[in-house]
C-alpha cells in the first residue's frame, strides 16, 4: 500500500490570492451598495422623465454616479500609495525609494491609469447627463466639439484625465522620494478639480464652499489612501511598517481634524438650519456621513491607544490590519454617501441679487469707498485667513520652542513676520477686498500690498532659518520636516526659480502678460481665478525679496552688487509698467470692470489712470526702502569682513600681511636681479 503525502503549501497561497481579490471586491460592493441606497433614499436616483422630456437613459443615470465613485476611489488609492512612497516607507540612500516604496509607486501608477480611464468615462457620461441625450450621441465628435469644452464639469474631468495620465507615467518612472512627493501634490490637485466645478461653486458662500471642498478632498485622500497603503503593508509584513504606522498617526490626526471642520463648513454652505438634517433628504445624507465619521473616530482612537503601542509584539500587525480593514470598509461607505450627496439637491435656496453685476460679484454693491470703509471693513476669506493664522501660529510655536531650550531669536524678525501676516489678512479680508473686485484702483492697491509690502515683511521674518533651528533632526535613515526643507533648498527646481533672471521675470515682466492681455479679466471672472492671482502676487513678491534681501539661506547667494542691480532693474521695469496705465485712454479689463461697474464709478478711464498712479507711487516707496536697507547691508558686510580680518591679524600677528609683503619683496628682488642681468656692460676697448 502506497501512501501519498498531499502537499499543503499551495493552500495558503491560494487562500492569500483569494483574499487579495475578495477583500477589495467586498469593499467595492459596500461602496456601490451605499451609493445606490443613499441615492434611492434621497430621491436622487434615476427615474424615467415624463414623455417628451430629454432622457439620457438608465445607463447614464446609474452609470455616471458609479463611475464617479470609482474615479474617487482610484484617485484616493493613487494619493495613498504616493504618500507611502514619499513619506511613510523606509528610504534608501540619498532619497532613493526603498523596494517597498518602489512597489507603492507601481501600485500608484496602475491606480492612476484606472483613474484616467474613469475620468474619460465621466467626461462623456456627464456630457450626456447635462444635455439629456443617450451616451451614444454624447460620443459624437460634433457634439463633443460643440458643447463639451464649454461646460465646467466636462472641462474638469478632461483636466482630471490629463493629470491622471501624467501621474501614472511619472510614478512608473520615478525612483526618488522627492519626485514621488511632487506626483502626490499633482494627484491631490487632480482629485480636487471636480469640486471647483461642482454645485458648491455657485453658492453665495462660494469662497467658503470652495475652500472647504478643497480641504475636505485633500484630508480624506491622505487619511483614507494612507490607511489603505499601511493596511496592505501590514498584511504583507513589509519591513518598516511599524515606523510608517507611527509616522502616519500624526498625519491622520491633522487630516481628521481638517476633515471634520471642512465637513461642517460644507454643511453650513448648503443648509439653512440644523433642523434640515432631519427634515431634508440632503440633510439626512449629511447626518449619515457624520455618524460614519464618528464611528471612524472611535476606531481611530482605539487604534492609536491600543494597537499602535503593541504593533511590534506578536499579532500586532495582524490586529492592525484587521482594524484597518474595518475602517477602510466604513470609509468606502462614507465615500459612497459623499458621491450620492454630490448628486442630491441641497436645501439652501440662494436669494437673487438686484442686478447681474452684483450676481457676478457675489454680494451687493458696496457703498462709495472711504478711508474708514477700505481700512476697517471686513469680508471673510477662508483660504487666506486660515492659511495666515496657521502660518502665524507655527512661527510663534517655533520661537517659543527656541526660547524654551535657551536659544535666542531676534524680536525684530518676529514682529516683521506677524506684521507681514497682518498685511496679508488685511489685503484679503478687510474692506479693500470688498472693493477690489469692483474697482480697478482698489485692486491695484491690494496688488501692491500683496506683492511688495507683505513679502518684504515676511522675508525679514526669516521663516526658513527659524524652521531649521526649531525643528529637531529626524532619526538616521528617516526624513522629517527639517530634512525636507534642506532637500527643497537644494533641488534643481529651487535653483531654477531663484535665478536672478527668473525672479525678475516673474516679479515684473509677468505683469505685462497679465494686465495687458484678456487673462486679467478672465481670472477676475471666477473666485478661483481671483484667489490664484492673489497667490501669484504674494509668491512672486516673496521669491523676489527672498533673493534680494537674502536673510534666509538660498541656493544662490548673490553678491550685494548683483542684488542692487536686480532691485534697480525691477524699479525701472515696474515704472515702465505703471506709466502706460497712468496715461491710458481706454479702460483696462473693461470685459470685467465694465460689467461690474458700481454706481459710484462714473469714468472707467479715470479709474484706470488712478490705478496706474497707485502702481507707480505705491510701488516705488517699498523699493526705495529696500534699496536703502540693501545699501546698509552691503556696508555692514564690509565692516564685518574688515573686523574679521582684524581679529585674524591679532591672532596670528598679521601673518597674511607679512606674507604679502614678503611676496612683494621677493618680486622686487627678482625684478632687480633681472635688470642687472640684462643691463648692457661698458666696453673697455672703446
Amino acid at each position: 500500500m502506497t501512501v501519498t503525502r498531499t502537499s499543503t503549501r499551495s493552500r495558503p497561497t491560494e487562500n492569500t490570492r483569494a483574499g487579495r481579490l475578495l477583500v477589495p471586491l467586498a469593499i467595492g460592493v459596500v461602496a456601490v451598495a451605499t451609493l445606490v441606497a443613499s441615492m434611492v433614499l434621497a430621491g436622487s436616483a434615476y427615474e424615467p422623465p415624463a414623455p417628451g422630456l430629454p432622457d439620457p437613459g438608465a445607463g447614464v443615470g446609474w452609470g455616471l454616479p458609479v463611475v464617479l465613485l470609482g474615479g474617487v476611489v482610484a484617485g484616493v488609492l493613487t494619493c495613498g500609495w504616493l504618500l507611502g512612497a514619499a513619506f511613510l516607507d523606509p528610504q534608501g540612500a540619498k532619497g532613493v525609494v526603498s523596494p517597498v516604496g518602489r512597489a507603492d509607486l507601481v501600485r500608484a501608477a496602475w491606480a492612476s491609469a484606472v483613474w484616467a480611464v474613469l475620468a474619460v468615462a465621466a467626461f462623456f457620461l456627464t456630457l450626456a447627463d447635462i444635455l439629456g441625450v443617450p451616451l451614444s450621441q454624447a460620443l459624437s465628435p460634433d457634439l463633443v466639439q460643440t458643447y463639451a469644452w464649454e461646460l465646467p464639469q466636462t472641462q474638469a474631468y478632461a483636466l482630471v484625465a490629463l493629470v491622471a495620465v501624467v501621474v501614472a507615467v511619472g510614478a512608473a518612472l520615478t525612483a526618488t522620494v522627492g519626485t514621488a512627493a511632487a506626483w502626490l501634490l499633482l494627484a491631490l490637485i487632480g482629485l480636487a478639480t471636480p469640486s471647483f466645478a461642482g454645485h458648491g461653486s455657485g453658492l453665495g458662500d462660494h469662497a467658503l464652499a470652495l475652500t472647504a471642498g478643497l480641504a475636505h478632498v485633500v484630508a480624506s485622500a491622505l487619511w483614507v489612501g494612507g490607511l489603505v497603503a499601511l493596511a496592505l503593508h501590514a498584511w504583507r509584513r513589509d519591513p518598516g511598517m511599524v515606523r510608517s504606522a507611527r509616522a502616519f498617526s500624526r498625519v491622520a490626526m491633522v487630516a481628521v481634524t481638517v476633515l471634520a471642520l471642512s465637513g461642517l463648513a460644507n454643511a453650513y454652505t448648503r443648509m439653512d438650519s440644523p433642523t434640515e438634517l432631519l427634515t431634508t433628504d440632503y440633510g439626512r445624507l449629511v447626518l449619515a456621513k457624520i455618524v460614519l465619521l464618528g464611528v471612524l473616530l472611535v476606531l481611530a482612537a482605539r487604534m492609536r491607544a491600543r494597537i499602535l503601542p503593541g504593533l511590534e509584539g506578536p499579532g500586532g500587525r495582524l490586529a492592525f490590519a484587521k482594524l484597518a480593514l474595518v475602517e477602510i470598509t466604513l470609509m468606502a461607505a462614507a465615500i459612497g454617501v459623499a458621491v450620492a450627496m454630490s448628486r442630491t439637491a441641497f436645501p439652501r435656496v440662494e436669494e437673487s441679487l438686484p442686478s447681474y453685476a452684483e450676481t457676478l460679484l457675489g454680494y451687493p454693491f458696496p457703498p462709495e469707498p472711504t478711508i474708514a470703509r477700505v481700512a476697517l471693513g471686513w469680508i471673510f476669506d477662508p483660504f487666506f485667513l486660515t492659511a495666515s493664522l496657521v502660518a502665524a501660529g507655527l512661527y510663534v510655536y517655533g520661537v517659543a520652542r527656541l526660547r524654551a531650550r535657551g536659544d535666542r531669536w531676534p524680536w525684530g524678525r518676529t514682529v516683521a513676520w506677524l506684521l507681514g501676516i497682518g498685511t496679508v489678512i488685511w489685503s484679503t479680508s478687510a474692506g479693500i477686498a470688498v472693493y477690489a473686485p469692483a474697482s480697478f484702483s482698489m485692486h491695484m492697491l491690494q496688488h501692491m500690498t500683496l506683492s511688495m509690502v507683505s513679502p518684504i515683511l515676511l522675508v525679514l521674518g526669516a521663516p526658513t532659518t527659524l524652521a531649521l533651528r526649531a525643528i529637531r533632526p529626524a532619526p538616521p535613515g528617516q526624513r522629517g520636516p527639517r530634512e525636507w526643507i534642506v532637500w527643497a533648498l537644494h533641488t534643481p527646481f529651487t535653483k531654477f526659480i531663484t535665478h536672478p533672471l527668473w525672479v525678475l521675470f516673474v516679479y515684473t515682466v509677468g505683469l505685462y502678460g497679465l494686465y495687458f492681455t484678456p487673462m486679467f479679466a478672465t481670472l477676475m471672472g471666477t473666485h478661483l481665478g481671483h484667489v490664484l492671482m492673489q497667490v501669484h502676487f504674494l509668491a512672486a513678491g516673496y521669491l523676489f525679496y527672498w533673493v534680494v534681501i537674502g536673510v534666509d539661506p538660498t541656493p544662490r547667494r548673490l553678491p550685494h552688487w548683483a542684488r542692487l542691480l536686480l532691485l534697480l532693474a525691477s524699479i525701472v521695469i515696474h515704472s515702465f509698467f505703471a506709466v502706460p496705465i497712468m496715461m491710458s485712454e481706454v479702460p483696462l479689463a473693461v470685459e470685467w470692470y465694465g460689467v461690474v461697474q458700481p454706481p459710484w464709478i462714473t469714468d472707467l478711464v479715470a479709474e484706470t489712470n488712478v490705478g496706474g498712479g497707485i502702481a507707480w507711487g505705491f510701488g516705488e516707496v517699498p523699493s526705495l526702502i529696500v534699496l536703502v536697507a540693501l545699501s546698509v547691508q552691503w556696508a555692514r558686510s564690509d565692516e564685518r569682513e574688515a573686523r574679521r580680518h582684524d581679529r585674524k591679524a591679532d591672532r596670528d600677528g598679521d601673518a597674511d600681511l607679512k606674507a604679502y609683503n614678503a611676496h612683494l619683496a621677493a618680486l622686487a628682488d627678482r625684478h632687480e636681479r633681472h635688470e642687472r642681468a640684462t643691463a648692457p656692460r661698458d666696453n673697455p676697448g672703446r
